[in-house]
């Protein structure tokens, strides 16, 4: 093993043991979450997935309809140009 290796593996077990320890050294908590606290979380998150999906909507949009558009309008326009000149 490279020394870049052992390094990440032991940064990786360090991260374990604190996941593991605050998991273990936690104490029982007494907290009331009223039911509009959920509406009031998914409330504020909605938007921030709808931009998410409106931009890689946006990015299919620009980089694969555009050209399949494109293409179909020159066919399209060449279709027409043949039935003229028939």
């Amino acid at each position: 093993m490279t020394i870049v290796r052992l390094y990440e593996n032991l940064k990786l077990q360090k991260f374990c043991f604190l996941v593991l320890g605050i998991l273990l050294c936690t104490t029982k908590v007494s907290a009331y979450v009223d039911p509009g606290t959920g509406g009031m979380i998914i409330g504020s998150i909605w938007p921030f997935i709808l931009a998410i999906l409106a931009a890689i909507g946006g990015f299919f949009f620009k980089y694969f309809f555009k050209p399949i558009k494109k293409t179909f309008l020159k066919l399209w326009k060449l279709i027409k140009k043949s039935k003229k000149g028939n």
